[in-house]
């Protein structure tokens, strides 16, 4: 059965470069290539029909978008997905994280476009917007994770690399719809208008490649720890897939370019395949993007620190406001004590006044009550006389006062060796 999350993240990323993507080729394509050949009748005809697919991508991204918003609230906030609403819970979500944020801007920004879409003379503003609205969901990936000057410079990559792909890829269908028209109508004024805009999509084209290359390698410097990842990681290895896929597209956008423009508009028909062919590359490689965004990159493994005990058991816990790590010394059954370090995304400390640690046996059905944690010197919490009855797998809650009305619980399995 398809996961959830990923599904819901495929389904949204898909709505959001299509939406966009459309803004971008009417507006940068269509309507210059209608005007150069004095159709404006068509073109006027021509970008009702993009209207109406923006609207219909921008419907299904807000409710997509919502969607999403409630599976990572229940996921934030522990609880079901029918009780993200119960007591305010999911303003929290909305309002501290960075994919709450991002997530109302992001559907302010669609309902403000798909108003303006009623309004031509805006098609600039328009333009500004859709690319906001594309740009803007690298809030919810890895690069919002990432510290310091590299996660600015992940975050922007990222961002370029999302606008990049709605002018590429969610401008594809846009690009179809027109050369089908214009095989369908077969006429001189129609073949003038397919000739002049597969031309400046072409040139628009070439520079989507390039960003989507660039920020790609970045990223990608970023969130691997080597190239053996690529080989050796289930993230690398379905990154490898999405790199192949997006070859491949770029081996389809070579024969468009070079073979199938220069024959239009003989080439109409086979023209119109090969771009179905390339929105269906696209499509596979917005599901690799949706499932790397539930991964965790070789980059982003956090490893347990190196001066921690050899018989000790360590494990990270992560949520998006704030994560902690945990070590247990000594990991197996006895008396024991543990230390946290609860930090921010940058690894900083995490500023607060209370810590709570509970830890439930193996095949536990009830909650065992929480230890207050001690603050030491060094910023790590530690708790004592910890009761390790038995050996295996083990389940850590640590409680986080956040300053906000509930606090953070990060919880996680953790093994205890015999």
């Amino acid at each position: 059965m398809p996961n959830p999350l990923i599904l819901t993240r495929v389904i949204h990323l898909a709505a959001t470069l299509l939406a966009s993507g459309t803004v971008f080729f009417a507006v940068l394509i269509a309507e210059p290539a209608f005007a150069g050949v004095s159709g404006l009748l068509e073109g006027e005809r021509f970008r009702r029909r993009c209207v109406r697919l923006t609207w219909w991508a921008l419907a299904v991204a807000v409710v997509s978008g919502a969607a999403w918003f409630v599976l990572l609230a229940a996921a934030i906030l522990d609880v079901s997905v029918l009780d993200v609403g119960s007591h305010g819970g999911w303003l929290k979500v909305a309002g501290t994280t960075l994919f709450g944020q991002a997530w109302t801007v992001r559907l302010i920004l669609s309902v403000v476009l798909a108003g303006l879409l009623m309004w031509p003379a805006a098609r600039w503003l328009q333009v500004a917007i859709a690319a906001a609205f594309a740009a803007l969901i690298a809030f919810s990936g890895h690069a919002s994770a990432t510290p310091g000057l590299a996660g600015n410079i992940h975050l922007a990559a990222d961002m370029g690399h999302l606008v990049a792909a709605a002018a590429w890829l969610g401008a594809l269908p846009a690009l179809a719809l027109l050369l089908s028209v214009a095989h369908r109508r077969k006429d001189a004024t129609w073949d003038a208008i397919a000739i002049a805009a597969t031309a400046r999509f072409s040139w628009i084209g070439i520079a989507c490649v390039a960003t989507l290359l660039a920020s790609g390698i970045v990223a990608s410097a970023i969130l691997l720890s080597s190239p053996r990842d690529l080989i050796a990681t289930s993230y690398g290895r379905l990154l490898s897939v999405k790199i192949g896929l997006f070859l491949t597209m770029v081996a389809f956008a070579a024969v468009n370019r070079f073979r199938l423009t220069p024959r239009l508009p003989r080439s109409l028909g086979t023209l119109v395949h090969t771009s179905l062919a390339e929105i269906l590359l696209g499509l596979g490689i917005v599901a690799a993007v949706a499932a790397l965004g539930t991964m965790e990159p070789g980059g982003h493994v956090h490893s347990a620190p190196v001066e921690m005990p050899q018989d000790a058991a360590f494990v990270h816990l992560h949520m998006p406001e704030v994560m902690a790590d945990v070590t247990i010394d000594p990991g197996h059954p006895g008396r024991a004590h543990a230390i946290i370090h609860v930090m921010r995304e940058d690894a900083s400390d995490f500023p607060t006044n209370d810590v709570k640690f509970a830890l439930d046996p193996p095949k536990s059905t009830a909650q065992s009550p929480p230890h207050i944690a001690t603050r030491l010197p060094d910023g790590t919490w530690r708790v004592d006389n910890l009761d390790l009855r038995a050996p295996g797998v083990w389940t850590i809650r640590i409680i986080v006062a956040t300053g906000a009305p509930a606090p953070a619980v990060l919880d996680g399995p953790i093994v205890i060796a015999r």
